[in-house]
Order: C-alpha cells, then sequence, then structure tokens
C-alpha cells in the first residue's frame, strides 16, 4: 500500500498510508489525513488522489502553492520517491514495495555509501564511510535539477572548495568535492547530534542555559566567518548541527547563496531561503551582509526558548512581509520567566534597521556571554548564606551539647562532695 512519508520539517516521521481508490487530505486542518503543524501550509493544502489508474497530487487552492519535485503544481501525476513541498515540510510518495535507495552500498569517488540522513533543497544527504582515511563523513550529493546546469556547478564547486579551507571548532569542516558517474557532491563532518531543528520538533523549546551556550557557539562560528568575509544568507535551526558532546556547528556556509540564487530564477513564485529567519534587507533583495546572518541568528534564537516563530502567516510571503513591516510579540511576554536581559539581547539582534542591529558577531558573544554570566551569579551568591546558617545552626548545637556536658559533670562532682 502506498504512504507518504514527512521526511524534512516540523513534523518529521510522520506518515499515512494512502488506499487505493481513495483520496488523502493534507493540511493544517486536525480531520486531515495526513496532519502538518507547518504554519505555512493552509489548513486545506492539497490531496493525493487515485484516478485513472494512478496517483495524483492536486493542489486545492492552497495560499502558499504545492511544489512537486521542485516545479509548482496544480494537478500532477505521482511516482515512486517523488518529492512534495507543502510550506516547509518535505514529504515523500512512497510506493510499494518500498523502493531501495539505489546509492546505498555503492561506492562514490571513494566513499562507501551507509544511509541516508536526509533530503534538503541541494539533494540528498547520506552518512558515508571515507575508505582511505577510514572515518565516517556526511556526503551530499546533488539532485540532478541543479546537476544538469553546468553554471551553477562551476559556482557550487568554487564556494565548496574554498569552504574547505576554513577551519573553526563550530564549523562543520567541509573534507571533499567532486563528481564521479554524474554525482556531483562534497563530504563534511559527520555531525551524529543531528540538527538543533529536530530537538525543536513539534513545538518543543529549550532550556535558557541550553539555549544560550547553542547560540553562542553559532555566533562564535560567525566571528570566524565575518573574519574570512563569509557571509552564510540562510541561518537557521537546521544548519545548526550538534556532535555527541552538545557542541552546535553550523552547517552549508557560504552554499546558501549559491542555492538561493538558482531557486529564484526557477521559482520567482517560491520560497527561497526560509521565510521565518530571514532578515528584512535580504526579503527587499539587498545584498545581504553579516548582520543579515546576526538577524537570522537572533530570530532562530526566539524559536528555540518560545516553541514558535516570530511571525506565522498563511504564507510565505506574508511572514516575509511581517518581517518588513511588523514587530514580533515580544518575547518576555511569550515566555515571562525568561531574564529580561536576555529577551533585550534578542531584541537588539532582530532590529529590522541593519544599522540598529548589533553590528558584529562578537558583540553577540559578548553579550550573550554577559547574560549567561548574570544568570549565574545569584546561584553562586546564594551558597555562602545557606553555609553561614548551617555553620551557625552547628555552633548553637555544639554549645547546647557542650553546657549540658558541663552541668552533668557538675552535678556529679557535687554528690561526690556530699558524699
Amino acid at each position: 500500500m502506498p504512504s507518504l512519508i514527512i521526511e524534512k520539517g516540523a513534523d518529521k516521521g510522520a506518515a499515512s498510508e494512502i488506499k487505493e481508490g481513495g483520496v488523502l487530505t493534507i493540511g493544517r486542518d486536525a480531520a486531515s489525513g495526513l496532519h502538518l503543524t507547518d504554519t505555512l501550509a493552509s489548513r486545506h493544502h492539497c490531496q493525493v488522489e487515485w484516478r485513472d489508474g494512478a496517483w495524483f497530487v492536486v493542489d486545492v487552492g492552497s495560499r502558499n502553492g504545492t511544489f512537486l519535485n521542485g516545479r509548482r503544481i496544480r494537478n500532477e501525476r505521482l511516482a515512486a520517491g517523488d518529492e512534495i513541498l507543502v510550506g516547509e515540510t518535505v514529504i515523500l510518495f512512497q510506493a510499494e514495495p518500498p523502493t531501495v535507495d539505489p546509492l546505498i552500498g555503492k561506492e562514490i569517488a571513494g566513499y562507501r555509501i551507509l544511509q541516508l540522513l536526509g533530503k534538503g533543497g541541494m539533494g540528498r544527504v547520506y552518512k558515508a564511510l571515507q575508505i582511505s582515511l577510514d572515518r565516517i563523513v556526511a556526503i551530499k550529493i546533488l539532485s540532478k535539477q541543479y546537476s544538469s546546469d553546468e553554471a551553477f556547478i562551476a559556482r557550487f564547486r568554487r564556494e565548496a572548495m574554498s569552504l574547505a579551507k576554513l577551519s573553526h571548532p563550530n564549523i562543520v569542516a567541509v573534507y571533499d568535492v567532486g563528481e564521479s558517474d554524474g554525482h556531483h557532491f562534497f563530504s563534511m563532518e559527520y555531525m551524529q547530534g543531528g540538527s538543533v531543528a529536530r530537538r525543536i520538533s513539534r513545538g518543543r523549546k529549550l532550556e535558557p542555559d541550553v539555549a544560550i551556550g547553542m547560540m553562542i557557539d553559532v555566533a562564535s562560528g560567525l566571528v570566524y566567518a565575518e573574519e574570512k568575509g563569509v557571509v552564510h544568507r540562510d541561518i537557521k535551526p537546521e544548519n545548526m548541527m550538534l556532535d555527541t558532546l552538545g557542541n552546535v556547528k553550523i552547517c552549508d556556509l557560504g552554499i546558501a547563496q549559491t542555492i538561493n540564487d538558482v531557486i529564484r530564477e526557477s521559482k520567482p513564485q517560491g520560497v527561497f531561503g526560509s521565510p521565518h529567519y530571514i532578515a528584512p534587507e535580504q526579503a527587499r533583495g539587498e545584498a545581504p551582509d553579516h548582520r543579515s546572518d546576526i538577524y537570522s541568528l537572533g530570530a532562530s534564537f526566539y524559536r528555540v526558548l518560545s516553541g514558535q516563530t516570530m511571525f506565522r502567516g498563511k504564507s510565505a510571503r506574508d511572514v516575509i512581509l511581517m518581517h518588513l513591516k511588523e514587530q514580533p510579540v515580544p518575547l518576555c511576554e511569550l515566555e515571562p520567566s525568561l531574564p529580561e536581559d536576555l529577551c533585550r539581547a534578542i531584541e537588539m539582534m532582530t532590529q529590522k534597521d541593519p544599522i540598529e542591529r548589533c553590528q558584529s558577531a562578537s558583540e553577540v558573544v559578548q553579550m550573550l556571554e554577559a547574560v549567561r554570566h548574570r544568570m549565574e551569579r545569584p546561584a553562586i551568591a546564594s551558597r555562602p548564606r545557606y553555609s553561614y546558617r548551617r555553620r551557625s545552626r552547628n555552633k548553637r548545637t555544639l554549645a547546647i551539647v557542650v553546657a549540658v556536658v558541663i552541668v552533668a559533670a557538675a552535678i556529679v562532682v557535687a554528690k561526690r562532695y556530699a558524699g
């Protein structure tokens, strides 16, 4: 029986089988056959239906459109392995019997493909063994829609090769870039902890101390990128990866612009980048700089602390316009328990005018370190007071015991002399 499997988005991992001859609806309505929490999906977004001996995906008047394999559609026939994009949710159409990824177990340019890790705008990400060094890596293999564009491939190779020269504890290392049997790829450091986005899926949020540590890690990576003249252009929780110790590293540094340029040219009505985290100047089509990354980092920070994005609209266009014109609900109103200086820090990072925003990533690091220090200080200060009270009680108890012993001894001596 065919099925729909959510491979990327807030509802990643959810799935629903489709009965032959039936209709399965997709959207935010609770009664949908495949219910989404993606705020960019319409309540009744699209449906998959059996017709004329085949499966079709049909847009049912959604505000943000339905995309099939990167192309906006209204009514299109489905094939096994097709990807449906609804808002920011990627849904795989899986036919029965399940198709096996043809690359699993194969060797590409000295890398043995072990496991599919996920899919994104660029293509598929696999866990692989780099045979020559006997180490586990992640390898991104570009989708065919990009591999056939020679200008894109040339630019992609230049970007990836320049990134391979970068080295920082908070940036995912790029090892290699190449092509084999028509597969264009680049290999990079394998991050076993997954993404921050996975930690906050389905509206979950992080404790302030954990979130501050993560954002300081990302900001530290951006300090290095700023020194090297590299702008990420798509900072968001999906591009923040964790190692086994919980350290956060930025992935896809600098490559986002290459991808976004292609998407803008091929899908002018579609979503490029991420509307939930895009800086206002970037949304206006202006050239982004390191302050744009700071805005996106602040928007990501808002999300991990509150469990929701800064703006919520019926379409990507609505959300982008909100970044341009509206103010978000103050974070401290959503989360009254958060320290006020932490809320102010995020507000400074997300000012709409870049001139009024934090001017450098190093300024962000210093600001967040100060907030963290102030959060830790009360706990440290409280310990001496507790110890002092405990010592005082111990002294009083000891004095009472000594007094009793002295009185008892005096009574014994008095009785002896009396006898």
